[in-house]
């Protein structure tokens, strides 16, 4: 307990520490991070609305044809949730490679930078640490103990050793890679071209915690977090540093 609290009381420094160097930056009419220059993503309607079927119909179909229902164990449900999120990342970038014309190697625009990328997921984790608290702290004189997400409940109830690694894999693999490709590259990647950059970050921020809202009102810290990550992405354009944040987040 001791060392989580000493964990704890750094992560916090480093994010106020973070924080007021951004504020300092903006003071002087300067950003925390460097613009890269990107041409605009170039998604039509017609993606937007392919990723959002395939955001919900595969859930669908995948439940109902395995007859995944409420008496279903966390372990079962967890399993289909996978394969869902696995089938619908190899959907949606069939789709952005063969309809939208984007070459994979878009998703990191400089394929050399995996250790810059790395240092900007993790500048995103700290960032998004104190804003994401102090909502969490507003919170909770609303929160019961049944509220949270159910991956949290499982874990909180004793999960066995193999819902557990289910669990690990798709809080740090699948919900990364399939929402950080869904939200901000695609979702955000189309507004940008259509509105302002804070108006597409604002809104893909507030759709971001929407769909989170089954566990509510855990979904609102959310709202800081999803702020950050599409910052990210609007200054460096880079799939890998969001989703390195997102996995190191969850």
């Amino acid at each position: 307990e001791q060392l989580v609290r000493f964990v704890l009381t750094l992560a916090g420094f480093a994010s106020a520490t973070i924080w007021a160097l951004a504020v300092r930056k903006w003071s002087l009419g300067e950003q925390p991070l460097s613009l890269r220059a990107t041409p605009p993503a170039g998604w039509d309607h017609k993606t937007v609305l392919f990723a959002f079927v395939v955001w919900v119909g595969v859930d669908q179909i995948l439940f109902q044809a395995l007859h995944i229902g409420a008496e279903s164990t966390i372990e079962e449900r967890i399993k289909v949730l996978c394969l869902a999120g696995g089938l619908k990342f190899v959907l949606l970038l069939g789709w952005l490679h063969v309809v939208g014309g984007m070459r994979l190697q878009e998703l990191c625009p400089d394929r050399f930078a995996w250790w810059t990328d790395l240092k900007i997921g993790l500048w995103g984790l700290f960032a998004s640490l104190l804003p994401v608290w102090i909502v969490s702290a507003s919170i909770m004189p609303i929160r019961t103990e049944k509220d949270g997400h159910p991956f949290i409940q499982a874990l909180k109830e004793g999960a066995d050793p193999a819902t557990q690694a289910w669990i690990a894999l798709a809080v740090l693999v699948v919900a990364p890679l399939i929402e950080e490709l869904l939200f901000r590259v695609i979702l955000q990647g189309w507004l940008q071209d259509r509105v302002s950059p804070l108006a597409a970050v604002v809104a893909v921020a507030v759709g971001f915690a929407a769909v989170h809202s089954a566990s509510w009102p855990d979904p609102l810290p959310l709202i800081p977090l999803s702020l950050v990550l599409g910052y990210i992405y609007y200054r460096r354009r880079s799939y890998v540093a969001n989703v390195v944040m997102h996995a190191l987040f969850n």
